[in-house]
């Protein structure tokens, strides 16, 4: 491997890391230079992956327009890539979660129809799968089709156990949590998201732990049983210390 693309590489890995671990500033600055290095050699798949790695971080920090076109143009560079079907799966799941966050159920399914598309026809990758499958609980539960939502958890529930790691353990009972309390199943789901957490903050995994703890704040509030508003507010504070560290405000 010559060095500029092992530099481009090692570039979107660290960005990855640093995305994972918190440090957004870090991660943002690594991913913009992995996607200008990969530009640079017309590495397509390795410009493709930085930008999905980029438009995700984008969108979690609300910068959903520029996450989005930071995304297009990863569509763009992966329809060229060597790993074309690996590279659009990723980016169309990141595109349905860019969607759902825009408020834009329609644009949000077909992105995930289009990544399904695509995983069905290279077979599945669980990386791929890693992101596919909880956007599309995400989506079939924003469209009130929760009997879709369940079959995708079923399948990233199996697909959990096989690989028996604590983030996939998470991203598992994070998905459960959703969808029962779309449900209404509330006991559940505050069981789901609290063990949820626990896996993510043990994994390194800050944003989903912050994730979780704000959806168990608003959970607590609207079920009010004993102890509940006391231990939404502690779940409020530690989801908003860690949303301030990666300059996220809500």
């Amino acid at each position: 491997m010559n060095a500029p693309r092992a530099i481009a590489l090692c570039q979107c890995f660290s960005g990855a890391l640093e995305f994972q671990a918190g440090h957004w500033r870090e991660a943002e600055a690594a991913l913009r230079e992995s996607i200008r290095l990969h530009r640079d050699i017309g590495a397509a798949s390795g410009e493709a992956l930085a930008c999905q790695r980029l438009g995700v971080l984008l969108t979690e920090r609300g910068q959903l327009e520029e996450g989005l076109a930071v995304l297009d143009d990863g569509v763009i560079a992966a329809e060229r890539a060597l790993l074309r079907a690996h590279c659009l799966a990723r980016l169309y799941a990141a595109l349905a979660r860019n969607r759902l966050a825009a408020n834009d159920a329609p644009a949000a399914n077909q992105a995930l129809e289009l990544g399904l598309e695509m995983s069905e026809r290279h077979g599945h990758c669980a990386t791929c799968d890693a992101l596919l499958l909880p956007a599309a609980v995400s989506v079939r539960v924003r469209q009130g089709a929760y009997a879709a939502a369940e079959e995708f958890y079923r399948r990233l529930e199996l697909a959990s156990q096989k690989y028996a790691s604590r983030v996939w353990v998470a991203m598992a009972l994070q998905s459960r949590a959703e969808l029962a309390a779309a449900r209404g199943q509330l006991d559940q789901a505050i069981q789901d998201y609290r063990q949820a957490y626990e896996n993510f903050t043990a994994a390194g995994n800050a944003l989903e732990s912050a994730r979780c703890l704000t959806a168990l704040n608003a959970l607590r509030h609207k079920r009010r049983a004993a102890g509940d508003v006391a231990a939404a507010r502690a779940e409020q504070s530690q989801a908003q210390a860690i949303y301030a560290r990666l300059d996220i405000f809500r």
